[in-house]
């Protein structure tokens, strides 16, 4: 029987991607947070090596969408509460291609189990995949898998010294 799934790991990636990527870009800034300047043309300061340039483009797509106060500036508290959300509200198909691809372009059996069954592991439609949702579609596979290498077998009799009138009844039914 596979591992259970748990969506934990994607979820993980993706929030400390997006931490760790503003992180780094915050490198030598004294603002109060990151401008869409300071996404697109790092100071001399950032060391460019450590950036996943996936992240770093997915804060420049959804820049506005983070700075929720609209001041031009996504703060350290704008960026924990959109990874909260996340983390909290799930993962929509496009994030989990944004966000939960390595840097190398490659993809997990989990992220790759998660993409192909993206409409049926949303069970409440939302276009969003939560951990529950993930886990909870684990164990409905695991459940198939354990019909498939178990069927239901019947029971002729309790006793295996004497015939009981159970068996008997059973073997009209036959």
């Amino acid at each position: 029987m596979a591992n259970r799934l748990n969506g934990a790991s994607l979820f993980t990636q993706a929030i400390n991607g997006l931490v760790s990527n503003y992180a780094y870009l915050m490198t030598g800034n004294t603002g109060k947070g990151l401008t869409l300047e300071n996404i697109t043309n790092p100071s001399e300061d950032v060391d460019k090596t450590k950036l996943n340039y996936a992240f770093t483009n997915y804060l420049t797509t959804n820049f506005g969408k983070i700075d929720k106060d609209g001041d031009g500036i996504i703060s350290k508290e704008e960026l924990q509460a959109y990874t909260t959300n996340m983390s909290n509200g799930g993962l929509t198909y496009q994030q989990l291609c944004e966000l939960c691809y390595t840097s190398y372009g490659s993809s997990t059996s989990l992220l790759e189990t998660v993409l192909n069954n993206f409409s049926e592991i949303d069970t409440n439609g939302d276009g969003k995949v939560t951990n529950q949702e993930i886990a909870a579609f684990g164990i409905d596979q695991e459940i198939d898998e354990m019909k498939d290498n178990f069927p239901k077998h019947t029971v002729k009799g309790l006793s295996i010294f004497y015939e009981t009138s159970a068996d008997k009844e059973i073997e009209k039914e036959s």
